[in-house]
């Protein structure tokens, strides 16, 4: 079964970074599926009392330079995959006028789309943040979507294997499973289960606090022997997980984001670990599952 994402491009070059990862990341690409996405703002509206000739044919020249530059970045995308090792016939891309912000717009069609991934580009990044940042877009905090997104702001493309970060919630174990399934045989890449305490936590077996991880990772047949686990105690959950990702040189840490919060971009991003990841990490894209 093809492993099918949804890439989101523009074009800023900041934007290729998502790209560039999904080309460096997958060895067997031919099991890879991809859509590039844009969403075209919409042109500038004429209203009745100034519609003549001129705003008209304005009007025209605006919608037909926004299609223009939406198919120069379809073009630019397509060929950043082709020359990163994938078959024109694995790349689909769709530029759709847009109905809501591009964000909003984004998670409607991953919804849709039924997409396993929705990758973001650097640009996409700060998007995103300026996003969260805005408290008035309550509607977009409601809208209820389960796709994992991957975050790439400054990824480097030479790394290697997955942090995957657990703890007992049901987000943690949809992450578990969302890792196996990408990994489904690429086993260039290993993956670290990391565990982080707080200190005050001493746990009586260690050896049950990765198995519901494991099982997920080996159901997906992802071999045993590229899995490895680890074990800290720190009272600053993000900084162990940044200290570790910057260690390993990990090509993602993978985190699921627990639903103890309102509204779905709040449940995944204002946790203060979550966001620090979000925020501080480099060199490796971020996964985030709900």
């Amino acid at each position: 079964m093809n492993k099918h994402l949804l890439v989101t491009i523009s074009e800023d070059p900041t934007a290729h970074y998502g790209l560039r990862f999904v080309c460096a990341f997958f060895q067997h690409k031919e099991d890879v599926r991809l859509t590039l996405f844009n969403t075209a703002p919409q042109p500038p509206a004429v209203w009745a009392e100034e519609t003549n000739y001129e705003t008209l044919r304005q009007s025209d020249e605006a919608a037909q330079a926004i299609i223009a530059s939406g198919k120069r970045a379809m073009e630019a995308a397509r060929s950043i995959f082709v020359q990163g090792g994938f078959n024109h016939a694995q790349v689909d891309d769709k530029i759709v006028s847009r109905n809501f912000s591009r964000i909003q717009d984004i998670v409607k069609e991953g919804e849709t789309g039924l997409y396993d991934a929705v990758v973001f580009g650097r640009r996409g990044m700060l998007r995103l943040e300026n996003f969260l940042d805005k408290s008035a877009s309550e509607e977009m905090l409601h809208e209820k979507f389960a796709f994992p997104l991957w975050l790439c702001r400054d990824v480097e493309y030479d790394r290697k294997g997955v942090l995957l970060c657990v703890d007992d919630s049901e987000p943690s174990r949809r992450m578990a499973d969302h890792v196996g399934y990408i990994l489904q045989g690429e086993t260039q890449h290993q993956v670290t289960i990391l565990r982080v305490l707080r200190k005050a936590e001493t746990p009586q077996n260690t050896e049950g606090l990765f198995s519901e991880a494991i099982d997920a990772l080996k159901e997906n047949g992802f071999p045993a022997r590229n899995i490895k686990t680890k074990l800290e105690q720190s009272e600053n959950v993000a900084q162990a997980i940044l200290a570790e990702a910057a260690r390993g040189r990990y090509a993602a840490v993978a985190v699921g984001r627990s639903d103890r919060h309102k509204g779905v971009l709040a449940q995944l991003f204002a946790g203060s670990v979550t966001m620090a990841l979000f925020r501080k990490l480099t060199g490796a894209a971020l996964w985030v599952s709900r």
